[in-house]
């Protein structure tokens, strides 16, 4: 059985953006630096920030990790390299592979960061390009800008890009606001789906992963919360109108798992249901109207969600490796399959091992 990867990631090799910007930008544009035993990516003049293992995890034990910082060139090539990703591809049994990486969408000063944000998806267009039957890039928006998002959005058709990222920072910005319809119209309009990985969410900590002193306890219950974060974007894109504004946009969580869905599908209904005339809630439908009908998420390992996938709707549900971080189910993709779709009608695992995926990004199904 045909299988799409709905959620990898690719780094980003040391010279993307030192050769790829305008000469006047490039003394603040991302580039990698030795910190002393490990790299680190300085942005802006800024300290730099540590390559940290749990993104370049593959082929890595979990002990391994504990190193924390680390060498550029102590990752597995497939980490970067189109070529060397391939053979990973053919190692865990995937047919193609939708592609998330940083973009450097954490830059302060909002011209150096859309110029940044357009070389990185003109890097991606070139990885793609070296197996475009099995990579489906999703370019990053310059989500600051609502307007260049649009703009930048309607050049990943030419670039060969089948979705949009709005990166790790995106709902920290008011994307629910009147100002970003012209955004969410643009996808919408050009048929890209929108990607909302983990990270997004409004309530993230998402420097804790690279602090070294944290309040015990702190560091493992960010990593447990993180996948369901997602929900208060989500949430905020539902009752804030975006997805009954635009039907035909389609939205993607990403890294979220989906144990939680059944129950969160349950309690926005209630929740609307319960306060929406003191809250305001101004919806035609229950909320559950509009994830079902536009949402789709992404899971690796997720045994109580296969328990309760019949209350999320398989056509809402993809698969996933999260090559190569430390979630990553590589190389053992296959076995993993096996145990999660034992019990799972035929027509219901072609749909989140591959259809909804192919269908939502364009492919031949």
């Amino acid at each position: 059985m045909k299988v799409i990867d709905a959620d990898s990631h690719i780094n980003s090799p040391p010279d993307l953006w030192q050769t790829r910007v305008p000469e006047k930008y490039r003394d603040r544009a991302p580039k990698m630096v030795d910190m002393g035993g490990y790299d680190g990516w300085q942005i802006e003049g800024r300290p730099p920030t540590p390559l940290i293992a749990l993104s370049w995890a593959v082929n890595k034990t979990p002990e391994q990790l504990a190193q924390r910082q680390i060498r550029f060139a102590d990752q597995d090539p497939g980490c970067w390299n189109p070529r060397a990703r391939l053979k990973a591809l053919d190692q865990d049994g995937i047919d193609a592979q939708v592609l998330y990486g940083d973009g450097a969408s954490n830059i302060r000063d909002p011209e150096l960061r859309t110029v940044c944000v357009r070389a990185y998806n003109d890097f991606l267009s070139e990885f793609v390009a070296a197996a475009p039957d099995r990579y489906i890039g999703l370019g990053i928006a310059p989500i600051h800008d609502p307007e260049e998002s649009a703009r930048e959005i309607q050049r990943f058709r030419r670039l060969g890009l089948r979705g949009i990222f709005i990166g790790l920072d995106g709902a920290d910005f008011p994307i629910t606001a009147a100002e970003y319809d012209r955004f969410w119209a643009a996808a919408a309009a050009e048929g890209l789906p929108v990607s909302i990985h983990i990270g997004g969410g409004g309530m993230m900590k998402r420097d804790l992963a690279h602090k070294t002193k944290v309040a015990p306890g702190q560091l493992e219950a960010f990593l447990t919360m993180a996948p369901m974060t997602v929900g208060e974007t989500i949430g905020m894109l539902v009752f804030g109108g975006v997805l009954p504004r635009h039907p035909q946009l389609r939205l993607v969580i990403a890294e979220g798992g989906i144990g939680w869905l059944a129950y969160y599908l349950e309690r926005i209904d209630h929740v609307f249901e319960k306060q929406r005339y003191w809250a305001n809630s101004n919806l035609a439908e229950p909320p559950s109207h509009y994830i079902r009908r536009q949402v789709l998420a992404t899971f690796e390992e997720d045994l109580a969600g296969m328990r309760t996938y019949d209350l999320i709707g398989a056509e809402n549900i993809m698969f996933s490796t999260d090559y190569p971080h430390s979630d990553t189910t590589f190389p053992n993709t296959r076995k993993i399959i096996d145990e999660h779709f034992a019990n799972v009608p035929a027509a219901d695992r072609r749909a989140m091992l591959y259809e909804n995926a192919a269908k939502v990004y364009g492919l031949s199904v």
